[in-house]
């Protein structure tokens, strides 16, 4: 039948004029808009070895792409906090297969503590994990110890691991390819290190005159070792990181040695600094890019935007979501390959105001 229909059209008929690519703003208002799916949502658990530390389990938080239109209400965190609309308790998977992204929380965070876009990216078809990082979440006080700067990269593989095996339905929708890492603050470092950049050996030479910062704290031989070996993760294909901190832990050189194409975001107004530090420290790089947004915080990039920071000119909590979710979810498609994203992450300083982005080199934009 196709050949008889293709027959028989006129040998002088046009073809159809090629549709016109987006312009950026319009990339970024598609984006920035909820996907085409529902939020299935469910807490599990992970437990897995450290080499160095030994035993571990880490609460996990697990979001997927969902056809259902009305469930039960999730409820994060244990059930304390409630989930945004749209997000229903155990429902069913949508048909995949499914992108999995990895989420790492700051320091005293929780698995859920940037909901907003693990909600965003499950809309979208991503499958998303994130790991409570247990002796590092809200209710385990504020002490670190060098410990935890092992486990959690340890973490965020095992997390990845976990939502590789094809044990239930939701892991069974998963495609195996291209999986992608998001990190904020504490969990900005996490993805660093999980990325390849490799620990600054003057740093840990002089540890033992620096008992007092929590990473040299226990410091031991056998996790010398592990810091000098690297902590990489070959899996990633792509990352995005925000408000990441412990850029001292790596130092320029160590920063740089991140392989994946990468995504740092940071806030014109967080104390920390706007992620210049680790962004002056990147060599040139088409695939590497900087997004300032001047009027967030620290803690713009968690679903505590507007309640634990109060500057004078802080953007509102969901004006700051919008831009976090488009630019991010534009890097992870572009990483998956969708060519139709590029005007976003080509265009400095892009279309949103208030946001910079910079890319290709460290101070181009």
């Amino acid at each position: 039948m196709i050949a008889v229909l293709l027959a028989c059209r006129p040998p002088d008929a046009e073809p159809a004029p090629p549709a016109e690519p987006e312009s950026a703003a319009e990339v970024f208002d598609r984006l920035a808009a909820p996907g085409p799916y529902s939020v299935g949502y469910r807490e599990d658990q992970l437990e897995w070895v450290d080499s160095s530390t030994g035993s571990r389990e880490n609460r996990l938080a697990v979001w997927w792409p969902s056809d259902d239109t009305t469930g039960a209400e999730a409820r994060y965190w244990r059930g304390a906090v409630p989930a945004g609309p749209g997000v229903f308790a155990e429902a069913t998977v949508a048909a995949g297969p499914h992108r999995v992204a990895v989420f790492s929380h700051g320091h005293q965070g929780y698995a859920e503590n940037s909901s907003f876009l693990a909600e965003h990216f499950a809309s979208w078809g991503f499958v998303v994990v994130a790991p409570d990082h247990t002796g590092n979440t809200t209710i385990d006080g504020g002490e670190r110890t060098t410990e935890i700067y092992l486990q959690r990269p340890g973490d965020v593989s095992a997390a990845l691991d976990w939502v590789l095996d094809p044990a239930d339905a939701v892991r069974a929708s998963v495609d195996p390819a291209d999986p992608v890492l998001l990190g904020h603050s504490f969990g900005g470092y996490t993805g660093f290190a999980s990325l390849g950049a490799t620990y600054d050996p003057a740093v840990l030479a002089d540890c033992p005159n620096h008992l007092d910062d929590p990473y040299c704290s226990t410091l031991d031989a056998a996790m010398t070792a592990r810091f000098e070996a690297g902590l990489r993760e070959e899996r990633w294909a792509a990352g995005v990181l925000m408000a990441a901190g412990d850029f001292d832990k790596f130092g320029a050189a160590g920063a740089d040695a991140v392989s994946p194409p990468l995504l740092l975001m940071g806030g014109g107004l967080d104390p920390g600094g706007d992620g210049s530090e680790y962004w002056g420290a990147l060599a040139a790089g088409t695939d590497r890019h900087w997004l300032r947004i001047d009027g967030a915080g620290h803690q713009s990039f968690t679903d505590f935007a507007g309640i634990l920071e109060d500057f004078d000119g802080l953007m509102p909590a969901e004006a700051g979501f919008a831009v976090i979710n488009a630019y991010a979810l534009a890097a992870l498609l572009a990483a998956g390959g969708d060519a139709s994203v590029a005007p976003l992450l080509s265009t400095f300083p892009g279309p949103f105001p208030g946001a910079t982005l910079a890319g290709s080199a460290p101070g181009s934009g």
